[in-house]
């Protein structure tokens, strides 16, 4: 009766240790995981209610010691390569699933690396755009706009959005396997990684042929509209190529549909220029920028031929060759 009594005190008690131990996952807005593994004994993020886990993941932030740069550089390396490698980046989400079970990133390393490109092309950008106008103040307004603006709430939008869009339609669903759904960090990691790719189109190699950009002439207009064009669709590869990772998710090449909404866009836009309507991207991301800017930046649409520009009025150069050289020489520097 007592060896009875004591082996079912022992199994009631495993059965504590084992749900204690299992990971818990649940489901937030939007139908994306608000969560990862539990903080029990198996470790890694904590996504409970109340956003634990963002508290953990925030607090390695500060623990410069634990970031592993070497990795971080390394998956930088790889994007910065051909398309058909990209995808080794995510090799490493199935061995963090395998070992921690989760696919996210628990190292902050690569948005804050992100953050610090980030910080260092918005000041070059600041002094070709605003040359001699460029005040700390204004300096913070374009860092704020580039951080808060594009990539936190642009990425907060996008991973979201791609999250509950592969969470409703996109899961394969099996009676032989876990039910799983996208965790919200991977989705920003993934996000992080696309953005990285644009990044260096956008704000890297545009900034080193910006006087040809802002050139006047078809030739200029076309290469400018081409730059944004592939910057945009290698984000969405890169998005594509992340889902594509995850097993439990099917159809992922619909994230490569808005590249073919892209290249449709370029194509009109290629059409417009040679009929004498150009709309030059890189001159309106440099109109936005510039605080003394104003009507012969060639972002904008104007019509040839009878000198009229529509929505210009003054014929002010669009940039300075010798500023230009001055930050393109102050990035190379700082990177």
């Amino acid at each position: 009766m007592n060896e009875s009594s004591f082996s079912s005190s022992d199994a009631t008690n495993a059965r504590r240790r084992m749900a204690h131990d299992t990971p818990s996952f649940s489901l937030g807005a939007g139908g994306f995981d608000t969560g990862e593994i539990g903080a029990g004994r198996g470790g890694g993020y904590a996504y409970a209610a109340g956003g634990q886990w963002l508290t953990q993941y925030l607090r390695r932030v500060w623990s410069w010691d634990q970031i592993d740069y070497d990795s971080t550089f390394d998956q930088m390396v790889t994007l910065m390569g051909a398309p058909k490698h990209m995808s080794k980046v995510y090799k490493l989400a199935n061995y963090r699933k395998k070992t921690k079970n989760q696919w996210a990133r628990d190292d902050p390393g690569f948005a804050m690396i992100q953050l610090g490109f980030l910080a260092v092309s918005t000041l070059a950008w600041g002094i070709a755009c605003l040359q001699d106008r460029l005040t700390v103040v204004r300096f913070l307004l374009l860092l704020v706009k580039e951080i808060l603006g594009h990539w936190l709430v642009g990425g907060l939008v996008l991973s979201g959005v791609c999250a509950s869009l592969a969470n409703r339609y996109l899961i394969l669903h099996s009676v032989h396997s876990v039910a799983q759904t996208v965790e919200w960090l991977y989705a920003f990691d993934i996000h992080c990684n696309s953005f990285f790719v644009s990044f260096l189109l956008t704000h890297i190699v545009q900034l080193m042929i910006l006087p040809l950009l802002l050139s006047d002439g078809l030739t200029s207009t076309l290469c400018a509209n081409a730059l944004w064009a592939l910057a945009i669709a290698a984000y969405f590869y890169v998005t594509h190529l992340g889902y594509c990772a995850l097993p439990f998710l099917t159809k992922t090449e619909y994230y490569l549909y808005p590249v073919v909404g892209v290249v449709l866009l370029y194509v009109a836009f290629a059409f417009l220029a040679v009929a004498g309507y150009r709309f030059n991207m890189t001159g309106w991301s440099y109109r936005s920028t510039s605080a003394n800017c104003r009507a012969r930046a060639v972002g904008g649409l104007r019509r040839e031929g009878g000198g009229k520009d529509i929505g210009h009025g003054t014929r002010e150069p669009p940039v300075s060759p010798t500023a230009v050289r001055l930050q393109v020489r102050f990035l190379l520097l700082l990177v």
